[in-house]
């Protein structure tokens, strides 16, 4: 940061907060530790401790604590709703921006559109948009939340069919900017930070308090399938779906998860299944019955499918089971996260294959998402792959969080040979800081860097990347 500190007094900080509707804590304030632990989803302690934590109420509020920060020489950070695997928004020594608070949500039906604070979640927009018969690719969690989900590009439910990413869907934002005033940017209003707005990810030259969004008609059915395969099985079905990959209708989500086998099944594993097994899910986003069955159509000629042990039909589905099966997944305390984008698969399962069973928590699990071939608009989030392949380390001990760290960075490590790119929003952004320009173009991270120093000279907003910037 650039700006001298000026390490505001107690007096001070009491006037700054008697001036917010909002609630100001510092690091000498009662309730402060539980406070800043409780700012993150992920069970591991953030190691960072930010000098004041601001919990906004008010768009009003976020500009006030800017220019509080600025008078002062604080860092701001911001932080939508927490769920994030790496808490890249805490600052050590700064001014932490809490706008969980700022979480309404507001539908105009006939125009297709949806006006969110920065601090709602998934769940409650996809309930409040479903009964509207609208829907929104939103998080696959219903606790995800819709700041950091769409700064980093969103890679949400049927946003294949919808946009491409749910940041494409960006239609404008509310923001305070470093000189602390609110500006409302779209594409032709400042297209360089609305730009910025659809996939820059953290560390951006300013706040987003509001977006503006493109919604969509609400499928008339939600179909999903899911078959259960031997983990000795993984490498022949993904090479049958990446033979029916380019084939695929965009409303058609596939993903395969590898995880360990529940009780109920182990006795079906044999010694080269490592205690997994595979699941194939396919939720087709239909108008009707018969639509989904075409949408199913080129997934039910796989020859791998009477390799199934187990089969599951669901008829009809709803966002909010969607996103519990994909938070079922996660079962553990502690996190971590990494993920590339490839365009060969088998490659891709290989490696998946040979470090998978090697973890040292076996409730860590492998996802892989089939994308198809995007066509992007002019946007920060810039990065291609026709598959994502993203693992999850998942643990409860304390004393396991080195042994799982190393395990997951030398799988990746390995990864990153057969990527295309990375995905920022479950990228390992503390062990991988310094390679965070593998999440977008090199064009993409050059304009990234050029914009941060002309709407922020003077560093009032915490760039966590900084140290790895030209």
């Amino acid at each position: 940061m650039n700006l001298s500190r000026n390490v505001p007094t107690t007096a001070q900080i009491e006037c700054f907060a008697q001036s917010i509707s909002g609630h100001v804590s510092s690091q000498l304030s009662p309730g402060y530790e539980s406070l800043r632990c409780g700012l993150v989803w992920n069970g591991r302690p953030p190691e960072h401790y930010p000098f004041l934590i601001v919990t906004a109420h008010t768009t009003a509020d976020v500009a006030k604590a800017v220019d509080f920060a600025k008078c002062h020489g604080l860092a701001i950070s911001a932080r939508g709703s927490g769920h994030s695997y790496s808490a890249v928004f805490l600052c050590d020594g700064g001014l932490l921006l809490d706008l969980s608070q700022l979480n309404d949500i507001t539908v105009e039906r006939s125009a297709h559109r949806l006006s969110v604070g920065a601090g709602a979640r998934s769940g409650p927009i996809a309930a409040v948009l479903a009964q509207e018969g609208l829907a929104f690719p939103v998080g696959h969690d219903t606790q995800v939340g819709i700041g950091g989900f769409l700064l980093g590009g969103g890679l949400g439910i049927n946003c294949a069919a919808w946009g491409g990413m749910s940041s494409f869907n960006i239609l404008a934002a509310d923001i305070v900017t470093a000189d602390g005033k609110t500006q409302y940017i779209n594409a032709g209003n400042n297209p360089d930070l609305f730009w910025a707005l659809r996939g820059g990810g953290p560390g951006l030259p300013f706040i987003v308090t509001r977006f503006h969004l493109h919604c969509y008609d609400h499928p008339g059915l939600i179909s999903s399938n899911t078959w259960l395969f031997h983990f000795s099985d993984l490498l022949y079905l993904t090479q049958d779906l990446e033979a029916v990959a380019s084939s695929l209708d965009p409303r058609l989500q596939v993903m395969v998860a590898i995880f360990s086998a529940p009780p109920e099944l182990t006795e079906l594993c044999s010694a080269e299944d490592c205690g997994r097994i595979v699941a194939l899910t396919a939720m087709a986003f239909a108008e009707d019955v018969d639509d989904a069955s075409l949408i199913l159509g080129p997934l039910a000629s796989l020859p791998m499918l009477s390799n199934a042990i187990v089969r599951t039909e669901n008829p009809s589905t709803r966002f909010a089971e969607i996103q519990e099966q994909g938070k079922a997944l996660l079962v553990s305390q502690r996190f971590r996260t990494d993920n590339i984008l490839c365009d060969n698969l088998g490659d891709a399962v290989k490696i998946v294959m040979q470090h998978l069973p090697m973890a040292p928590s076996p409730a860590s699990l492998s996802l892989i998402v089939l994308g198809g071939q995007k066509t992007l608009p002019e946007a920060a989030y810039s990065v291609s792959g026709r598959y994502f392949v993203s693992t999850y380390a998942q643990w409860d001990l304390t004393e396991d969080d080195q042994v799982n760290a190393a395990w997951l960075k030398g799988f990746y490590d390995d990864m990153a040979e057969v990527a295309t790119s990375a995905y920022i929003n479950e990228f390992d952004l503390e062990g991988r800081r310094d390679e965070v320009s593998r999440c977008y173009s090199a064009a993409a991270f050059e304009r990234l860097v050029i914009l941060r120093q002309s709407y922020d000279p003077m560093g009032v907003f915490y760039n966590p990347f900084a140290h790895s910037c030209p």
